[in-house]
């Protein structure tokens, strides 16, 4: 009786190991990546993998249905801002090398209390030139999204809104931004998100779409400001190797099949990378992650 249980736990131990792992092989490569900075108005850049990147890129900001209008003036109003204070002493101390850091401001109005907001979005321009939503590609099987946040004792709430590969919007709740000053929030990504696929290359990712500030019904909105900085993730880089993974490299796949659909019927164009319009009213709605 005591063998033939050995047998089977023997039995049942090797088929764990031939059966294919479609979470990786549960190894895990834990990366903090600064997104954005926000020094660079027209561009942002990042290292990943050792190396340095970089898109071109802005953001553009939009208010709810009561935003206020002054003249020409349409609130709320977007800028890069430079100078003492618009970055977080806890990160940068004084400044003591003079970087040009720089971060984001937003100054919001509205002509009544309510569920208003402002979203802002990254942005880029299309083959006409035009500034049009695009989202932020995240690197790696995200664990946590962070940001650090300007506040002004305001009741106001911040949301991240990103989208997985299969088009599916999701909302990431930040939490209050009632606090002053300076102050690093994260929010947790559920695993219930999908950013993987049993086809290869299995790691599909998300795309950051937007933020979103809404403000308490109950609070005054004649005029308050939100200022962002250092937008980062907690990302697992780990893919396990295997024979012919640079079949998979867009560089090469562009390089042999981009122009095929234009000179051979009989083989499709390697598809585009995606672009983000703005999210649609979300599907899911993460818990909040706590500070």
């Amino acid at each position: 009786m005591k063998r033939g249980r050995l047998v089977l736990g023997l039995t049942l131990l090797l088929c764990s190991y031939a059966a294919p792992a479609f979470a990786d092989d549960g190894a895990q490569r834990l990366e903090s990546i600064v997104i954005d900075t926000f020094d660079d108005p027209a561009k942002r850049t990042w290292i990943q993998d050792g190396a340095p990147q970089s898109e071109d890129r802005t953001w553009i900001v939009q208010g709810s249905k009561f935003a206020t209008k002054e003249g020409d003036t349409q609130y709320p109003i977007l800028k890069f801002v430079e100078g003492d204070g618009t970055y977080p002493e806890a990160l940068f101390g004084s400044n003591p090398a003079k970087l040009p850091l720089k971060s984001i401001g937003v100054y919001s109005k509205f002509n009544r209390k309510g569920y208003n907001n402002f979203e802002i979005y990254p942005a880029a321009k299309d083959s006409q030139g035009n500034l049009v939503p695009q989202g932020i590609a995240l690197p790696g099987v995200v664990k946590m999204i962070d940001i650090w946040v300007w506040g002004s004792n305001y009741r106001l709430y911040l949301d991240a809104y990103v989208r997985d590969y299969r088009g599916v919007p999701y909302v990431l709740h930040f939490g209050s931004l009632d606090f002053q000053g300076w102050k690093d929030l994260q929010v947790s990504v559920p695993s219930t998100i999908h950013q993987a696929q049993s086809y290869l290359p299995q790691f599909q990712g998300l795309h950051l779409t937007k933020l979103v500030v809404t403000t308490d019904p109950t609070e005054k909105v004649d005029g308050f400001f939100v200022y962002f900085d250092q937008l980062k993730i907690l990302t697992d880089m780990h893919q396990s190797p295997y024979d012919g993974k640079g079949l998979n490299n867009p560089a090469f796949i562009n390089k042999y099949f981009a122009d095929s659909a234009s000179t051979t019927s009989s083989s499709p164009a390697a598809p585009a990378p995606a672009t983000a319009a703005p999210a649609a009213t979300p599907s899911t709605t993460s818990n909040q992650a706590g500070n």
